[in-house]
């Protein structure tokens, strides 16, 4: 029998099988791990009837996380309302791909989708500071000498019509990156947002041009609560619209395809 076993199970086989396991063990422990939120989702059952599904593996036992910066402690996960669904919004016969109707943009559905359940409270950094801040209003931080500043370009829509101007930068100072050009908009009230990744930057031309959206929409899009700073959940709402505007923003207002 020890000779069998030798034979059999060296060390490398041992290490192998010992690999795998713990491999196999953290992809489930993980894949519950994401669970945390987002779940149960909703799937399309018989006769167009919508069921609450966990799938494999289910979805972890409740835990308790304590935040800093006194913003108290979540359970996760844990029960929360489904999204509202106009009538008539879901497709037949399996009713779940919604109809992005009359104006997808503003319903926040499919390219334009955002997490409602985001708090309205400004991300915070280690010091419990807001890490979104405006250029205009911290002079201890600046652009070089040398390098380009939007502020004073003007600003184009997609379909290249001038509709604004760039007054102010917002960046994050935890990890040093542009993320928002502060714009005015011809037709709109207030200051505006216009996120860096759905923009470019073109110093020949002093121009910043938004690449999703046409001028009918830039003057729709959302307007923060308080111009001193953004919530988490205007955040998600402001991208969810910017990046709707690939699939859903059209001369035509009608939905197309920017490949």
């Amino acid at each position: 029998m020890t000779q069998n076993v030798v034979g059999n199970l060296d060390v490398a086989i041992l290490c192998v099988i010992a690999f795998v396991s713990f491999f196999l063990g953290l992809v489930v422990y993980l894949r519950r791990e994401d669970k945390r939120e987002g779940y149960p989702v909703e799937v399309a059952g018989m006769f167009g009837r919508v069921q609450r599904a966990e799938g494999f593996p289910a979805m972890p036992r409740p835990k308790l996380f304590y935040r800093p910066h006194d913003r108290g402690v979540i359970q996760a996960p844990r029960l929360e309302e489904p999204e509202p669904v106009r009538p008539g919004q879901r497709l037949p016969p399996m009713a779940i791909p919604l109809d992005p109707g009359p104006d997808p943009l503003e319903e926040g559905i499919g390219a334009a989708a955002y997490t409602r359940n985001r708090e309205e409270l400004p991300d915070l950094d280690v010091e419990g500071e807001p890490k979104l801040i405006s250029l205009n209003d911290n002079p201890e931080y600046y652009i070089p000498d040398g390098d380009p500043d939007p502020r004073g370009w003007v600003l184009l829509s997609a379909d290249e019509k001038q509709v604004g101007q760039v007054h102010d930068l917002w960046f994050n100072r935890a990890e040093f990156f542009l993320r928002y050009y502060e714009v005015s908009i011809n037709g709109a009230e207030g200051r505006r947002l216009v996120p860096a990744f759905f923009a470019e930057a073109l110093p020949c031309d002093r121009v910043v041009r938004a690449t999703t959206l046409v001028a009918d929409d830039m003057r729709r899009t959302p307007v923060r609560a308080d111009g001193t700073c953004i919530t988490m959940r205007e955040e998600d709402r402001l991208n969810g619209f910017y990046a709707g505007g690939l699939r859903f923003s059209s001369h035509s207002g009608q939905i197309h395809d920017p490949a």
